[in-house]
């Protein structure tokens, strides 16, 4: 059975469909295997609501066309189940309800604007904590264009959760507030405080090209998430990264203009909430707000 995600975020859309029929589906849910499918759609919609408060005209026309394509993909894939979520530009766009209420009528798709709990609920969701892990306490640092959730997990029970109003792209477009940085640094601290043998998770797509470069650069020749990432490593990245251009970054380190200009952003972020927390080295697991929907629907549908 094929079941999709769709995934609207801050900087791009993507479109993800598996096979629930795919062996050890749960465990390769970032695997794109025969007959399933995977699009990424540079978007770059948090640059107009961080920028300008509101999604802009270019930006609902590549919104609308992307999804309207996205639509006719998966009925040619057989796609029985979906769920499409837009998150945090479209929570904070004065026009995002609006604007996604026209690409779902011109899409014929439910596009849902979720809040920042529920998407790092979703993410979470498709994350299965190592046995030899028991007891221990996980802290998911999912740093997006927008916002950057922060969610605490102990024995598998959700302690804490919350969204903060910080994201790479927040950054670039100069809207990025000291009291934002001030309450990720507050609460990031209360939790190191309060519990021991802690895990950071690091989720996102900055810290997802920071472990495969990393450890691509040791000479590991397996690249399958989960990874890990030591900090003291990524400082040494982030020190030059800071002295680079977005198209000085994008030619040495072989990544697109669009995805260039947010890693060094990105990259303070997770620094910032790893020092917070005391911990000297990132978890990275193939894990998202796409993995986490398909793995719910897997629950629903295809188990």
């Amino acid at each position: 059975m094929k079941i999709a995600a769709i995934d609207i975020g801050s900087n791009a859309l993507r479109l993800l469909i598996k096979d629930t029929d795919t062996p050890n589906f749960l465990e390769t849910l970032d695997v794109i295997n025969k007959g399933e499918y995977y699009e990424r759609v540079p978007l770059k919609s948090g640059m107009d609501v961080f920028g300008a408060g509101m999604i802009l005209p270019k930006s609902e026309i590549t919104l609308k066309a992307a999804l309207c394509r996205f639509s006719s993909i998966m009925r040619a894939y057989g796609v029985v189940a979906y769920r499409a979520c837009a998150t945090s530009a479209y929570r904070d766009a004065a026009n995002g309800e609006e604007v996604v209420a026209r690409a779902n009528r011109e899409s014929g798709l439910n596009v849902e604007i979720i809040s920042g709990e529920e998407e790092a609920r979703i993410t979470r969701f498709s994350y299965i904590p190592p046995h030899c892990f028991n007891g221990d306490t996980f802290v998911f640092a999912d740093v997006g264009g927008g916002s950057t959730e922060i969610s605490v997990l102990r024995d598998n029970k959700l302690i804490y959760s919350h969204s903060f109003q910080l994201g790479s792209m927040r950054y670039v477009c100069g809207n990025s507030t000291i009291e934002q940085e001030a309450l990720l640094d507050t609460a990031v601290r209360k939790i190191a405080c309060k519990h021991e043998r802690i895990h950071c998770i690091g989720v996102g797509g900055c810290v997802k090209f920071m472990s495969q470069y990393l450890n691509a650069r040791k000479g590991l020749k397996s690249l399958v998430a989960p990874l890990v990432i030591k900090v003291s490593e990524m400082k040494e990245v982030y020190s030059v990264l800071c002295t680079l251009t977005p198209i000085e970054i994008s030619k040495q380190y072989g990544l697109p203009l669009e995805r260039a200009d947010i890693l060094t952003p990105a990259s303070s972020i997770f620094l910032r909430i790893a020092d917070s927390l005391k911990t000297d080295e990132i978890i990275v697991p193939a894990i998202g707000v796409r993995n986490g929907i398909i793995a719910e629907l897997y629950k629903q549908y295809g188990e």
